[in-house]
């Protein structure tokens, strides 16, 4: 079966695995999931976006404010050497902008409850081994292939065909915030509830408003304003959100949500929330499960859209060439993005 006509009615593709899995369809061994569907097609498309030569950072600071008192923040000490400096950082991956990888979160309670399976059937005692790089986040950056040729001095026998490249493509930018302005109706919205989470209709209305259209291998960036409200609240207001179970805008869960990615053959999703997905989750399988254990489907998180919200609307397009440098860690469970939109 061809993976870009794949529909979403032949899921799941695995009999064994769960529902609504892609195992296999790539390849037995495959690590890339739905960036797969990233071609040099594609890239070209990302490519011919670049019209004003504005490029914008989409990474918040590493020191950013805390979202969970669960996760280490980060950590900077600078080093006198005498004749210089040099520098020592510790951070949990996820303590700022982020990609979920396919090691972080798998598919919940199967093959049974209190089991769990990550991308292509990987257990959770495999994912915690070190010595195990299957499914790492080395599996989607180019830098991969130079760490090979390094180890073994010639072509390596690993796995290059998929880690030839970044995460590279054509990306749309699906602003929430400024839709609703512009259509209130739609609202209200508060980026730091789960509440109302974003419906597959809305998405389309808003795409449909920005005249976005997907193609497989697209990357689909979700701006719900979380960036702004959070940083806005007041010491009072901060602390008051961490006693709580964590809560924020989100796109809906559900089949419907899940068939609208799938058919807009989207390689990867990012947003400005903690989990792109609302929170809490509403129903299960959550879109964790199903992008990153089902699908093998990249997450961002925390991305920070402002600036790039902002000089969308002022040329009114949303369309741009996305590129994301994860970090080279063998075995890594998720990555700063290090990830820019040129326009």
């Amino acid at each position: 079966m061809d993976p870009k006509t794949c529909s979403f009615s032949a899921l799941p593709y695995d009999s064994e695995g769960p529902p609504y899995n892609a195992w296999g369809l790539y390849g037995p061994d495959d690590e890339l999931g739905r960036l797969n569907l990233i071609t040099p097609q594609a890239i070209r498309r990302g490519r011919d976006e670049i019209k004003e030569g504005i490029a914008i950072s989409l990474n918040m600071p590493m020191g950013m404010r805390a979202w969970t008192k669960h996760r280490d923040t980060f950590e900077h000490e600078i080093i006198y050497r005498g004749h210089g400096n040099d520098d020592h950082v510790a951070f949990n991956t996820q303590c700022s902008s982020q990609w979920d990888g396919f090691r972080h979160w798998p598919f919940q309670n199967f093959p049974r409850q209190g089991e769990h399976r990550f991308y292509g059937g990987m257990t959770m005692d495999d994912a915690r081994d070190k010595s195990c790089v299957r499914n790492g986040t080395q599996s989607t950056p180019a830098v991969q292939q130079v760490s090979c040729l390094i180890r073994y001095r010639a072509e390596p026998p690993c796995r290059v065909d998929y880690v030839k490249r970044p995460i590279t493509s054509r990306a749309h930018l699906l602003d929430i915030p400024l839709f609703i302005s512009r259509n209130p109706s739609y609202g209200p919205f508060n980026p730091l509830r789960g509440e109302n989470p974003i419906s597959t209709t809305l998405l389309d209305l808003c795409a449909e408003a920005e005249r976005v259209v997907f193609e497989p291998g697209d990357i689909c960036i979700v701006r719900t304003g979380l960036t702004e409200a959070f940083l806005a609240l007041s010491e009072e207001e901060y602390a008051e959100m961490l006693s709580k179970p964590r809560e924020s805008a989100g796109v809906q869960q559900g089949e419907d949500m899940y068939r609208w990615h799938w058919e807009k053959g989207i390689a990867a999703v990012a947003s400005d929330t903690i989990g792109y997905e609302s929170l809490p989750h509403q129903t299960e399988p959550s879109c964790h499960d199903v992008f990153l254990g089902a699908w093998g489907m990249p997450i961002g998180e925390l991305f920070d859209l402002r600036e790039l919200s902002r000089q969308c609307e002022k040329i009114g397009r949303w369309s741009f060439f996305f590129t994301s440098m994860p970090l080279l860690v063998e075995g890594g469970i998720a990555s700063p993005p290090n990830a820019q939109a040129i326009l």
